[in-house]
């Protein structure tokens, strides 16, 4: 009788723990800080694809963070010598906020 209970108590623990650390990992994404600070540029390298020009243009997507986002324009990414048609092939595949 004594190691049924105390077989229901782990369970009854483990299930708390599991339960408690869904909890704590679902509070920390509703908190957790950005990563993209206003007022810096960025260069994403990750998720672009390779320039077919390489020579004219150089590779990844160039960005600005404004409000916590990521935000770019076509005119930006030729300023800072990026490809045009990669801008457009990665703005097909994100959630980043082109500025007309």
């Amino acid at each position: 009788m004594t190691s049924i209970v105390l077989l229901l108590c782990a369970v009854w623990i483990v299930i708390v723990a599991i339960s408690l650390f869904q909890w704590l990992k679902h509070m920390y994404k509703l908190y957790k800080p950005n990563i993209f600070e206003d007022g810096y540029n960025y260069i994403i390298i990750d998720g672009t694809e390779s320039t077919q020009y390489p020579e004219r243009y150089s590779e990844g997507v160039f960005a600005w963070c404004e409000g916590g986002k990521l935000q770019t324009s076509e005119e930006y990414q030729v300023e800072n010598g990026g490809d045009p048609i990669v801008l457009k092939k990665y703005l097909l595949k994100s959630k980043t906020k082109l500025i007309n």
